[in-house]
């Protein structure tokens, strides 16, 4: 068991950073570069080392705008007194200097504020036992030597050849020699990961299994892979079967048999061949003339019903080829027989896209025409021939803003940043307010979005939210305020959170925010 020294930075009496070191190295505080604790600016030189190693363990260093309480050899001392004071191992700028250990602690206050403290003390750690020591080392080295001579001599007795049976014997050697370690690693983990590990090999198991069980012989690197596999249904859909092989048999010469004559007498005499003309004659009439059609038909299967075939799309086709639209999509008459139905095309000889002879009502949303073709009703998503648009006096979207002009100009939103108040820290209301406003815009276009839903909203919004001492915003909430709009807040909330301050010990903060309609 050996003694480590256990350091916090407490700020607001909150534990900010936790290091515990069981070697000795310096604790350094400073606002810049790479120290333990990160503190403001308060009056200490750049990465102060207010604890580093020394002869008899550390030496803690105070200096004289310190407070607090120190505890060295078991008496309680004032931080501030005991800089005054002085004595053996003061350091220049009105710092002192005392070596701590064993039992020692103290909370420091590192300014007059007390914001900032340092707490210190002497804790006992555990060290982990060690396993593999020079011994044990020496043993496993010489145990791995021993199967090998072992096993290499045993494969020499059964006649195998030298070289051979130095690589059985090394290579059986260090296969049980990475079980044995893998066996000892698992023994070492915890309940969780050695669960974890025993249902990966389980599952691996499993899936050589069933690999094995799957396999039937046939390579499987050659597409689409062994039937048996899962894609089995997907191959034999892209495979068509074969067509049986007519049997073997071995024909009859100058003979017919039994069967083959009965056949023949129960065949009828009026059969239609398929073959056309001359081709159903080229067989020759023989005993019996062969029977033929005078008006044969190809029975050719009609295509599948997909895509552009199904009914639906093929009155559309019909249409387009009786009328010749290569030349002219004027000729486009609708499909006769069609529906007067909302989405039908209609029928008739106009040019347009109507219903019926004579008069109709156009072809786009609101339009009242007469004309020689059906006009129809449709609810399209165009209007030709707009009439003006009304603006009006206060309207948006007026036509023009001078001298000479009518209506009024879209008015802009604004957002308005009032004073803020709260614990400000190291950082000043300067730089808080910079680095806020220079994110106005993401603040109105937060207002403006919910104003588009909501016309009319507006007042006022208050924001608490927590600086750290790196500069980020830990916290943002809703202060209170008359704007009263989930949308807005929790808009500027989440951008607020995004905000960057200088790293200067951070701050709390209440900042009121105000949106308006007008400019």
């Amino acid at each position: 068991m050996t003694i480590a020294l256990r350091t916090a930075l407490i700020w607001h009496d909150e534990v900010m950073s936790d290091v515990v070191i069981d070697k000795p190295r310096p604790i350094t505080l400073g606002a810049e570069g790479k120290t333990t604790f990160v503190v403001p600016n308060i009056g200490l030189p750049a990465k102060f080392a207010i604890v580093r190693p020394g002869n008899r363990g550390y030496l803690l260093t105070l200096g004289e705008r310190m407070r607090g309480t120190i505890c060295i050899d078991g008496e309680e001392k004032d931080v501030e007194d005991f800089v005054r004071r002085g004595g053996e191992g003061d350091g220049p700028g009105g710092f002192r200097a005392t070596p701590i250990s064993g039992k020692d602690w103290g909370v420091i206050d590192l300014d007059e504020s007390g914001d900032y403290k340092l707490f210190f003390q002497f804790v006992p750690v555990e060290e982990a036992p060690v396993f593999f020591t020079k011994p044990v080392l020496f043993a496993g080295l010489g145990g791995y030597a021993l199967s090998a001579i072992a096993l290499t001599t045993l494969f020499a007795l059964k006649k195998v050849e030298l070289d051979e049976a130095v690589f059985r014997g090394l290579g059986l050697s260090t296969i049980v020699l990475m079980i044995a370690g893998l066996g000892f690693w698992t023994i070492k983990q915890d309940g969780e990961s050695q669960a974890s590990l025993a249902f990966s090999i389980v599952l691996h198991a499993a899936l050589l299994v069933m690999t094995y069980q799957l396999y039937d012989g046939e390579n499987p690197f050659v597409w689409p892979g062994p039937r048996s596999m899962t894609g089995n249904y997907l191959v034999t859909r892209l495979d068509p079967e074969p067509p049986p092989e007519p049997p073997k048999t071995s024909p009859t010469v100058g003979k017919v048999s039994k069967d083959d004559a009965a056949a023949m007498s129960a065949t009828p005499k009026n059969i239609k061949t398929a073959t056309k003309n001359d081709e159903g004659a080229s067989g020759g009439k023989g005993d019996t003339e062969r029977a033929r059609t005078t008006d044969p038909k190809d029975d050719k299967p009609e295509p599948p019903k997909v895509a552009f075939f199904e009914d639906k799309n093929k009155k559309y086709l019909d249409n387009i080829i009786d009328r010749n639209l290569s030349t002219s999509l004027s000729k486009f008459t609708g499909i006769k027989g069609d529906t007067i139905t909302r989405g039908s095309i209609g029928f008739g000889p106009g040019t347009g896209s109507g219903v019926g002879d004579g008069q109709g009502t156009g072809t786009t949303r609101g339009s009242k025409g007469k004309g020689s073709g059906g006009g129809g009703q449709v609810d399209g998503d165009f209007v030709t021939n707009k009439g003006p648009i009304d603006t009006g006096k206060e309207r948006p979207g007026g036509t023009c803003v001078g001298t000479g002009c009518t209506g009024a100009a879209p008015k802009a939103v604004a957002v308005k940043m009032e004073e803020a108040t709260g614990d400000f820290n190291g950082l000043s209301k300067e730089e808080i307010d910079r680095v806020v406003k220079a994110r106005a815009g993401v603040f109105r276009a937060c207002y403006q979005k919910e104003l588009n839903r909501s016309p009319g909203i507006g007042g006022k919004l208050i924001i608490h939210f927590v600086i750290a001492s790196d500069g980020s915003v830990k916290s943002s909430a809703t202060q209170g305020g008359s704007l009263r709009n989930e949308g807005v807040e929790s808009c500027v909330k989440g951008n607020i959170m995004r905000l960057k301050f200088p790293a200067k010990g951070g701050a709390i903060v209440n900042y009121p925010f105000v949106f308006t309609q007008g400019g």
